[in-house]
């Protein structure tokens, strides 16, 4: 997989930064459930006060509507006036009252058989929540469906939320939600969207279909713009991706939204991923079926495009990771904290519990489904190993990929049906699966080689740059390094595999099969470091199984006695290359290219040299302590 989030581009950075403690909420608007029971209002930040300190609700019965304030509190998006033709809530607003004193005021018109008793306001980590209906156990945490295999499920259609318009004096046509129409009609539609301009398709969907078409949603699409070399999808509700699907000639891969509707200023109409669109990727919008918003990138790399989760679950950026910009990366940190199995009638469920809102992307392929945290750093391998175990979940895998936060792999196949879900407070996430594999006895770990047979790994390579400073590439040094391992221990008669032995790209899967398939001794990744400040600088050990922890230390000790830097130690880390290998393995930090003094070093022929010997050295004096 490629290391594509060392680099994570201005939008995240801005979307999902983390704000510091302040005595001013930053709100950044709502989240609703389909139907309208649970208003989420969002906030940014992690605030010592509570929000809902000094709120107090006031009702007008006689408009049939309440309205309270928020002080200390700014809205960092637009003001939203939201219509809703179905569930108990007419119409919600939020808007910046005042702004000497900063004062957010929220005002909710419900439909007159409501009763305003029975309205609460609960807090959840100084997220407001809005509850026109008691709350039970198994909602409490306000799950909303992500993505799912299924293009149709029970749900669909049910309790649906619509949001008609923005507009102040909202007239809404009256819809007709009992029309029925064809496949043909519906092949119409899709044919218009695939294959004319905007305007033809207006003609068609009005000459075929009736104008009371009700196009019920859950989620409602209002920008769709390019992003730092992404597609930005932003809305209100909840979006629930279906398993995305390619088309040839040209290559598409295409999102499919359920119960979802959009802004038809959009409708068909074409968005280039950047001025200049030198790489011809582009995106369409359209309508595929009544209840669902058809999303189509074209682009030659269309297949490597997945979609990246915003905390609050309203935004998602459909991008291809080998295009994300350099220079910014994700500011707010989460790790996770627990870990639990819940087994339901005919599913069951997998829970990770984030200590602060996470951002997401979710792939899945016939093997595997993988999900990456992208700003998620730390969590315990020994407690998420115990608590999976004994689940159908047992071969699931954590694992720390480097610059680009954990990874999580389930194995699946075509048999396993797929949903994830998300809380709004974007702290827990949920996989919840079908006819896993009843769980096994765990895999031992094999007994250290004695061969001389050595794979060495130069990390990245081709589209995969690695960390890049003042343009020098970190794929290159480790190439160069490796090279020089290579001669070194030919001479002195050892058989080296290279993983890649010019500037190629080689996913990490691929690295691994390879390995595997020559049986080395021993397996040694080398890379470069590299953080968002200038001062760390240093060697780095990584291993492991157990294994490899000799394997570690003999090298390690080595490179820090042969080059004059810090010893930043050895670390227990479950980076994929060195998980997936049966053999001892370890992979190495040889220097922080983010330091202009260690840059300078790196790239001259002495230190590769000396860091080369010294990785050989390594390797022989491991291999004479197992003759």
């Amino acid at each position: 997989m490629k290391k594509f989030l060392t680099i994570i581009f201005l939008f995240i950075v801005m979307l999902f930064q983390s704000v510091s403690a302040a005595e001013t909420f930053k709100i950044k608007g709502l989240s609703l459930d389909t139907s309208t029971a649970v208003v989420f209002i969002n906030t940014i930040g992690n605030y010592q006060s509570s929000i809902t300190d000094g709120i107090k609700l006031i009702k007008l019965p006689e408009e049939h509507k309440i309205y309270f304030d928020i002080n200390s509190s700014v809205l960092i998006s637009k003001k939203q006036d939201l219509f809703f033709s179905s569930g108990v809530i007419e119409e919600i607003k939020i808007s910046q009252f005042t702004t000497n004193p900063d004062v957010v005021r929220i005002v909710i018109n419900f439909n007159e058989k409501y009763n305003l008793d029975n309205l609460k306001i609960g807090n959840i980590n100084n997220n407001l929540v809005i509850m026109t209906q008691e709350l039970t156990e198994t909602n409490a945490q306000f799950y909303q469906n992500t993505y799912r295999d299924k293009e149709k499920t029970s749900e669909d259609y049910y309790n649906s939320m619509v949001i008609q318009t923005q507009a102040v004096n909202p007239k809404p046509a009256v819809l007709n939600s009992n029309v029925k129409h064809s496949a043909k009609e519906l092949t119409q539609i899709q044919q218009a969207f695939d294959n004319s301009t905007a305007e033809n398709y207006k003609e068609l969907v009005t000459s075929s279909l009736s104008n009371n078409i009700k196009l019920r949603s859950r989620y409602y699409i209002n920008s769709v713009s390019s992003q730092n070399n992404g597609f930005l999808i932003s809305g209100y509700g909840a979006p629930t991706i279906q398993k995305p699907f390619i088309l040839t000639n040209p290559t598409r891969m295409v999102f499919d939204i359920a119960n979802s509707n959009f802004n038809q200023s959009y409708n068909n109409k074409e968005i280039p991923l950047n001025p200049n669109n030198l790489s011809g990727d582009r995106i369409k919008i359209g309508r595929f079926d009544k209840n669902v918003t058809r999303i189509v990138v074209t682009s030659e790399n269309a297949k490597q495009y997945l979609p990246i989760f915003s905390s609050d679950n309203q935004s998602i950026l459909l991008i291809n990771p080998a295009q994300l910009s350099s220079g910014a990366i994700v500011n707010n940190k989460c790790n996770i904290v627990r870990y639990k199995h819940q087994k339901n009638l005919s599913t069951d469920d997998l829970t990770l519990t984030f200590d602060a809102p996470v951002v997401w992307g979710i792939k899945r392929n016939t093997d595997n489904l993988y999900v990456y945290f992208f700003n998620a750093v730390q969590y315990n391998q020994n407690v998420f190993q115990k608590a999976i175990e004994t689940t159908p979940f047992y071969e699931t895998e954590l694992g720390l990929l480097k610059n680009i936060g954990i990874r999580l792999t389930l194995p699946i196949n075509n048999n396993n049906d797929i949903n994830t879900y998300f809380s709004a407070d974007g702290k827990n996430f949920r996989i919840r699966a079908t006819n896993l594999k009843a769980p096994k006895p765990k895999k031992e770990v094999a007994a250290p080689h004695t061969n001389k047979v050595v794979v060495i790994d130069p990390g990245h390579g081709g589209t995969d740059y690695g960390a890049i400073r003042n343009g020098i590439n970190e794929k290159e040094i480790n190439l160069d390094v490796a090279k020089r391992v290579q001669s070194i221990l030919e001479r002195k008669g050892y058989k080296v595999y290279m993983t890649r032995t010019n500037d190629t790209y080689v996913s990490l899967e691929d690295r691994c099969k390879f390995t595997e398939s020559v049986h080395p001794g021993l397996f040694v990744s080398i890379h470069v470091n590299s953080c968002m400040g200038t001062e760390p600088k240093g060697i780095e050990t990584h291993y492991y199984h157990d294994n490899s922890i000799e394997l570690a230390n003999t090298i390690h000790s080595k490179m820090t006695h042969a080059i004059k830097t810090t010893n930043r130690g050895l670390f227990k880390s479950k980076f994929y290359v060195i998980n997936h290998t049966t053999a001892p393995a370890v992979l190495l930090e040889i220097g922080f290219i983010s330091n202009d003094g260690e840059r300078a070093e790196l790239v001259t022929s002495r230190r590769q040299q000396a860091t080369a010997q010294a990785i050989a050295e390594g390797i022989i004096e491991y291999f004479n302590n197992h003759k």
